[in-house]
């Protein structure tokens, strides 16, 4: 972490009496940012609780809470999967940064995107999600290399699949909303989606190819689809316990969806016996 300045690479190898062992040093310039990789993704998350006005509460920093959550479970699932640094366990940094990222910049813009048509609404939040992405991408200086496309289709895709489990639980319960119903419903749309938007990706890159094995492929994108729209769930329900629980955004939450059947800080404040001021 403290590592900066310019650094001397040298290749070795041992090729006996045929030449010499050790390369001529090669001069990189090491800028201490690049040891922070997602500081930009942060700066924009600050940004949004800076610069729009309603998010200047100190109840909106209760979006750190969930942020914490996923990051430390990120990092002890990382040493399991990835004991090795690979370029492999960079794509997943990134997008897991990105995602997290984007779905607390959401949260945190949701009372901006619910008075409006819910078609666009629902354009509005994957376009928060696809630019937080490629903000991601810039964070880890991937630019527009295989890698940063890759993560920004991934990226679009697991976007599209919560957003849509959204929209399902949500008219689920639309008429009866509980907190238990909705996460249920919101498990079972995310884990539909995500299966769904795999199998037509592949299914429309099978159809420019001539492989006979297209049945096994077609299996091997459910069962991914399935693994992801799981993993895809399990990071967002810190957030929608954040929303169910903190009134804040649970107020920007009812705004979003519009669950006529959800009771709203205000009227929780009522029944509880209170009076506004």
């Amino acid at each position: 972490m403290t590592t900066f300045g310019e650094l001397k690479i040298v290749a070795s190898q041992d090729i006996g009496e045929l030449g010499a062992k050790e390369s001529e040093p090669v001069v990189y310039n090491w800028m201490w940012y690049y040891n922070v990789p997602v500081v930009f993704l942060w700066v924009v998350l600050l940004l949004v609780l800076v610069l729009v006005k309603a998010n200047r509460n100190r109840r909106a920093l209760l979006i750190f809470v969930p942020l914490v959550i996923v990051n430390f479970v990120w990092l002890a699932l990382k040493e399991f999967l990835f004991p090795f640094p690979s370029s492999s366990s960079a794509v997943f940094d990134a997008l897991f940064d990105s995602l997290t990222v984007g779905f607390a910049v959401l949260l945190l813009l949701s009372h901006k995107l619910g008075n409006r048509n819910r078609f666009i609404t629902f354009l509005l939040a994957l376009a928060i999600m696809v630019v937080i992405g490629l903000i991601g991408v810039l964070s880890y200086g991937m630019g527009f290399s295989p890698q940063s496309k890759q993560i920004l289709i991934l990226m679009g895709m697991l976007s599209f699949s919560v957003l849509i489990g959204l929209v399902m639980a949500g008219w689920r319960c639309k008429k009866h909303y509980t907190g238990l119903r909705f996460i249920l419903w919101l498990a079972l749309g995310t884990v539909v989606a995500s299966v769904g938007v795999m199998l037509v990706c592949m299914g429309i890159t099978l159809a420019h190819s001539l492989t006979t094995y297209w049945a096994l492929i077609l299996l091997q994108a459910f069962i991914v689809g399935l693994i992801l729209g799981g993993i895809l769930y399990l990071i967002v329900l810190p957030y929608m316990i954040l929303a169910f629980r903190s009134s804040f955004f649970r107020e920007r939450f009812y705004a979003c969806l519009r669950l006529k059947s959800m009771t709203t800080a205000p009227e929780q404040k009522k029944m509880e016996g209170y009076t506004e001021t």
